[in-house]
C-alpha cells in the first residue's frame, strides 16, 4: 500500500511538473539541418564520472567532421574534472545542483543562442531539469523517449535498454550524419597526475602492477574488507605483482591494515589521479563501472565485476559493459538461488582465475 502510495506521489509530482514548464508547442515543419548548427549543449548534468568517459568520443567525431561548431558541455563538479583537458569541448559549464546558483549559469547559456541542446536522459525529467531546458532553449532540441513532451522538438523512440550504451552516441552521431565513428574513449591526463602515478609505481620492485578498486558507490557493488584481504592473499602468494588498492581518502583507514611489500594503498586526491595509475599499470580488477570505463579508455586488461541483470529490463551489465576487447566481465551466479545479488558473492577463486589468464 505504501509503495503505491508513493509511485501515486511521484507521478503527480512528475504531471505538475510538465503542466508548469512544458509549455513549448513543437512545429510540425520543423527539422534539424546540419548548415544550422553553430554550437551544440550536451546535458551531463548527472555528474557520473563513467558515462562522461564513454560519451568523449561524442565530442571528437562531431570536431572531426565540423570543426567550426562549438561544443558546450552542462556538467557537473567530477564530470568537469574529467572534461577539462579534454581538447574537443570549447566550453564547460559546471552546474551544483542548488537552483538558485544554477540559474545564472541557465541565463548565461540562454545568451548564446545555442542551434542543438541533446538531452541523453532516458528518464522523466524533474522540475530543475526541465526548468533548465525551458530557461536555456535551445533552438532545436533532442530526447530519448520524449514523445510526451512539447518542448523536445525530436523524440528518438529506440529501445536502448539491451545494448550497449555507445549505441545511443552512435545515433545522435548517425543524426549529425557521421557515419562509422570511432567510438574509442578518451581521457588526456596532465602531466602533473601523471607525474603523481609514476612516482608511486616506481616503489613497486615486481613484474606486474594489479589495481584493485574495492569501492562504489552502491553497496552492491564493492568488496567487503575479507574478501578484498582474502583476495589479496591470494595474489601476492602467486604472482610477481604489486598490488595498488585504489580508493578515496576518506576510506585510506579501512584498508591501511592491508599495506605490505607488495600491496600499496593509493589513496588519491581526484580521479585523474586515479586514471593515471590506471594508466600506467598492467591489470585493473574493479566492480565500479566509472573505473572499468576509465581502464577502457586506456584498453587495460580489466576483470570487471557485475551483479546479475539477467531478470531486468534494464540491462545494466550490457549497456555499461566494458566495451573493451581486453576485459573480462564476471557477473554474480543467482540461477540457482543460491547467492544474493552482490558482486560480494562472485567467487575470489574465479577472481584468480580471470587474472591467471592475464598473467
Amino acid at each position: 500500500m505504501l509503495r503505491l502510495l508513493k509511485t501515486k506521489i511521484k507521478l503527480f509530482k512528475t504531471s505538475l511538473v510538465k503542466l508548469i514548464l512544458d509549455k513549448k508547442i513543437n512545429k510540425p515543419n520543423r527539422t534539424l539541418t546540419i548548415e544550422s548548427i553553430k554550437s551544440i549543449i550536451f546535458f551531463r548534468t548527472d555528474d557520473k564520472i563513467g558515462d562522461t568517459v564513454v560519451s568523449s568520443f561524442l565530442y571528437r567525431e562531431i570536431k572531426r567532421k565540423y570543426p567550426y561548431i562549438k561544443i558546450i558541455v552542462c556538467c557537473g563538479k567530477n564530470n568537469k574534472e574529467i572534461l577539462k583537458y579534454n581538447k574537443n569541448t570549447d566550453e564547460l559549464y559546471e552546474v551544483s545542483g542548488c537552483l538558485f546558483k544554477d540559474i545564472f549559469v541557465f541565463k548565461i547559456l540562454k545568451a548564446q543562442s545555442i542551434s542543438l541542446a541533446v538531452d541523453f536522459s532516458t528518464f522523466n525529467p524533474k522540475f530543475n531539469h526541465l526548468l533548465m531546458l525551458c530557461i536555456i532553449s535551445a533552438k532545436f532540441l533532442i530526447g530519448f523517449n520524449k514523445t510526451s513532451y512539447k518542448m523536445y522538438d525530436l523524440s528518438i523512440n529506440e529501445n536502448f535498454f539491451s545494448v550497449h550504451i555507445t549505441d545511443m552516441y552512435k545515433y545522435v552521431l548517425n543524426l549529425l550524419k557521421i557515419e562509422n565513428p570511432d567510438l574509442k574513449y578518451e581521457l588526456p591526463l596532465p602531466s602533473k597526475e601523471e607525474k603523481v602515478a609514476l612516482e608511486l609505481i616506481s616503489n613497486c620492485k615486481y613484474k606486474h602492477k594489479i589495481v584493485i578498486n574495492p569501492f562504489s558507490a552502491s553497496k552492491h557493488r564493492k568488496l567487503s574488507i575479507n574478501k578484498l584481504k582474502e583476495l589479496i592473499n591470494l595474489i601476492e602468494n602467486s604472482f610477481d605483482c604489486c598490488i595498488f588498492i585504489v580508493c578515496k581518502q576518506k576510506n585510506k583507514e579501512k584498508v591501511a591494515f592491508l599495506e605490505s611489500d607488495k600491496t600499496i594503498i593509493a589513496s588519491f586526491r581526484s580521479i585523474l589521479e586515479s586514471a593515471a595509475l590506471i594508466k600506467y599499470s598492467d591489470i585493473i580488477i574493479t566492480p565500479d563501472t566509472s573505473i572499468v570505463h576509465i581502464a577502457s579508455a586506456f584498453d587495460k586488461k580489466t576483470i570487471a565485476l557485475y551483479c546479475d541483470y539477467s531478470d531486468f529490463y534494464e540491462k545494466i551489465d550490457i549497456i555499461w559493459g566494458p566495451n573493451n576487447p581486453n576485459a573480462i566481465q564476471l557477473s554474480v551466479d543467482t540461477k540457482d538461488g543460491l547467492f544474493g545479488n552482490d558482486v560480494e558473492n562472485i567467487p575470489n577463486i574465479d577472481i584468480f582465475n580471470a587474472l591467471k589468464n592475464f598473467l
